[in-house]
Order: C-alpha cells, then structure tokens, then sequence
C-alpha cells in the first residue's frame, strides 16, 4: 500500500474550487443571449407605433415594406433609403406585382404618406397597403 506524502510547503491540504457550476451558468446565459438576439433581428428595429383599426387583417404573400418613422426617417425592407433612391429602386424591381406594405408611424404627417404612395403608385405598383394594429371592435369587448 502507498500513501501520498501531503506536501505542506504549499499552505493547506488541497482545497481547490469547483467551477463546474459557474461554467453552467455562464453557457446558460449564452444560449439565452443568442436566443434574445435571434428573436430581436427578426422583429425589426425600426420602432413605429401603428394607428389601431378594428379591420385590420394579416398580409402574408410576396411583398415590400416601407417604414416611416416619427422622426421622418425612410426605411425600405429595413435599410435606410431617401424619396429619391426608392423611386428608383421601385423602378428598377421587376416584379411590380409585389404587395408594398406602408407601416407609417401614426405622428407621421399624412401629407409625407401620400408622398410615398404616390411614388410607389408611378412606379407601376398596383397593389398597395397600409400597416395597423389590430384594435379590438366594440363587438368583441362587449
């Protein structure tokens, strides 16, 4: 039988930390962060409150969206764009079948959204629709 021969030079018996739960941890907020980023990007990050209409319907087909921000920012599919360089993106689009989805912000003035539809119109798209929050009707709060 041998035995180990403590070495007691070294200050104490060999207690060291276990960091097997911190390791957890830290791979746990990982996964939460990379999750919370994921489900972030896919929602946007242009910040627009809709008008609320009780009418509203989901759109789900081939589509471009247009943002307008309060602060009289232009966002076309999420980038940055001025009047001027969406017209000509809009024209050089071929596939002018494709729903346009204006999601104006509802301090937008309603005189710079019926700039945009007319540029959006020009450019030969016919199919055109304006982005709401669903409001509930008096029907079904009753």
């Amino acid at each position: 039988m041998r035995f180990r021969k403590e070495n007691r030079n070294k200050g104490g018996l060999g207690a060291g930390v276990d960091i097997t739960p911190i390791v957890d941890t830290v791979f746990n907020l990982l996964i939460f962060f990379a999750l919370s980023l994921n489900f972030a990007a896919t929602s946007g990050g242009i910040n627009i409150k809709l008008p609320q209409a009780s009418s509203a319907e989901p759109v789900k087909a081939d589509q471009l969206t247009i943002n307008l921000t309060k602060d009289g920012k232009l966002y076309l599919n999420d980038k940055i764009i001025t009047l001027d360089k969406l017209s000509e993106t809009l024209e050089k689009n071929q596939n002018k079948e494709s729903l346009v989805i204006i999601r104006a912000d509802s301090l937008v003035p309603h005189g710079r959204v019926v700039e945009v539809m007319d540029t959006v119109k020009t450019k030969g798209y016919s199919r055109l629709a304006i982005a709401v929050e669903h409001a509930p009707s008096q029907k079904e709060e009753q």
